[in-house]
């Protein structure tokens, strides 16, 4: 695809035509039907479903100019039950933002704490989509201390602008601060509609003035790399490069893993952090 209009709207066109086509019509509550020539929910059970009109719908497949919203969207697909990155392909189709429905649990799987497990000793920590620590390595909990903390102080955002603690293991509190607020307002702008982050939020408006105000500035960054300064209070300064990985699923949950600069003193100083992990 070259990016032009047209062929984004034929590439929209074939992917709702194929995956109306996998579709099979009992899982949705309708008659499989011995009549069927093709397989999957024909056109007009897909509007049926979507609760949109058969002739818009049919428009919008034939990959014809129309405007189509992000509440129709999400419709078609539930309509087509389509998977997590399956409804960001349809939306960046589109040429619409896809704001994600809020979960209720988020859950980390046994496989992801393994590998948590194995990164040691280099922090590392699974951050949720409201940015709650859901969970964590030993080093990263040496670093961070993210066990003494529950409820909302296990929250990133929540510790760093509330919890004087945990602000005062951090260096460079003001800049950690602006990019935090910038991140975060990143991902906060997908869940319009979820109350946790309005909640959070408010919080954090109401008893923060650093974050009041830098939360006005409207400032967004979506860099899921940098430089993180950890003050610790026995083994003094850390400056530890940070990535983070999405972990596939619905939703926002990301791993964060910490590494030092080989040779460096911060490279020594993480062995000691957790060091009963240490092979002898």
């Amino acid at each position: 695809m070259n990016g032009s209009t047209s062929d984004r709207r034929h590439e929209l066109s074939d992917f709702l035509r194929t995956r109306r086509a996998k579709v099979v019509p009992s899982d949705v509550g309708l008659a499989n039907g011995a009549r069927r020539r093709t397989p999957g929910l024909r056109r007009e059970e897909v509007a049926l479903l979507a609760n949109i009109g058969t002739t818009w719908y049919t428009r919008l497949e034939q990959g014809l100019p129309i405007n189509v919203s992000a509440d129709v969207l999400a419709s078609i697909s539930r309509a087509l039950r389509l998977t997590t990155e399956e409804r960001r392909h349809l939306y960046l189709l589109a040429g619409l933002p896809l704001t994600v429905a809020p979960q209720h649990e988020e859950q980390v799987s046994e496989l992801v704490l393994r590998v948590l497990d194995a990164l040691e000793p280099s922090p590392a920590y699974v951050r949720g989509r409201r940015w709650d620590v859901l969970a964590y390595n030993r080093s990263a909990d040496a670093l961070a201390d993210f066990s003494s903390q529950t409820g909302l102080g296990r929250n990133i955002v929540w510790r760093l602008f509330r919890d004087e603690k945990s602000q005062c293991r951090y260096g460079d509190l003001q800049c950690i601060m602006r990019r935090c607020v910038a991140n975060f307002r990143t991902v906060a702008a997908k869940y319009p509609e979820d109350p946790a982050f309005a909640e959070l939020i408010g919080d954090l408006r109401a008893n923060s003035p650093e974050f009041k105000q830098l939360w006005a500035e409207h400032d967004v960054l979506g860099s899921t790399e940098g430089l993180k300064h950890f003050l610790h209070p026995d083994l003094g300064e850390f400056i530890l490069d940070y990535t983070g990985f999405e972990i596939p699923g619905d939703g926002d949950m990301r791993m964060v893993v910490m590494t030092a600069e080989p040779g460096s003193e911060t490279e020594h100083k993480l062995r000691k952090l957790a060091p009963a992990l240490m092979m002898p």
